[in-house]
């Protein structure tokens, strides 16, 4: 297969934490590589400080990124702000990228990109200076980007609370798989989108996804090079609206000169 690989002009190519395949994830970089590349669609990883920013990393703890078991939720803002967040990926290249906020972010792009804001913690967090739905959510405020947000999480309950503070809120729930259960409880919630592993989706279950919610989008697109063109191609073929991918260059839409 050659890449990139051509989908439809309206598949939402979301580049996972920016394009994190060439750059460290959910910072400037890599959110800047995938604006580069022609993509304007984020998946990225919220996280609530001990002092109630939202800041942005997919792990729970540093140590993936050099800075040993310390847990983000335990840290003050100014304290994670110091962290060398590039050189784990490369210290001739990133070394000194920063961690950043979601309001960084936002300031940086505002209304230039459509952002897939993940939820991550525990599924009810703990006390603190405000809960993390209540947090992103002052933050989409703030700047006014309502619109360009769709808010997803593993943690069904994290959606629901979302969905308590504003009820026209795009809503996505990430799924292993697509079920009777997860049927049901996407139509409770009325959410904008089911959003299952790539390796399960097939045009059978998109089209159940879809009968509860409008859109379907898949992610865990890993592996070995062929792998990961081959849950693409699967992806594509399965009727899905879009998917998060490290590699955001490896797709284009159709039409489109890369």
């Amino acid at each position: 297969m050659t890449l990139p690989i051509a989908v439809p002009g309206r598949f939402r190519i979301i580049a996972h934490r920016g394009a994190s395949a060439y750059a460290p994830e959910n910072t400037a970089a890599a959110f800047n590589l995938a604006l580069a590349m022609g993509v304007t669609e984020f998946e990225l990883d919220a996280r609530l400080t001990a002092d109630g920013v939202v800041a942005l990393c997919h792990d729970a703890t540093l140590a993936r990124y050099g800075h040993g078991a310390r847990g983000v939720e335990g840290m003050a803002w100014a304290d994670l702000a110091s962290l060398d967040m590039g050189s784990w990926f490369s210290p001739h290249f990133f070394r000194g990228e920063r961690m950043l906020t979601l309001d960084a972010l936002f300031a940086a792009h505002h209304d230039a990109a459509t952002y897939h804001v993940e939820l991550k913690g525990p599924a009810v967090p703990p006390p603190g200076p405000a809960l993390l739905p209540q947090a992103v959510y002052g933050v989409i405020r703030r700047h006014g980007l309502q619109a360009n947000c769709i808010i997803t999480s593993f943690s069904y309950g994290m959606l629901l609370a979302m969905a308590a503070l504003d009820r026209d809120l795009r809503l996505g729930w990430l799924v292993g798989d697509v079920n009777a259960e997860v049927l049901a409880m996407a139509a409770d919630a009325r959410l904008y989108q089911v959003c299952p592993n790539a390796k399960v989706v097939t045009p059978e279950t998109v089209a159940l996804a879809r009968s509860v919610a409008p859109e379907v989008r898949a992610w865990g697109l890993s592996g070995a090079h062929h792998e990961v063109v081959a849950l693409i191609e699967q992806v594509v073929a399965a009727g899905c609206d879009g998917m998060t991918i490290n590699w955001p260059d490896w797709v284009r839409h159709e039409g489109r000169r890369s």
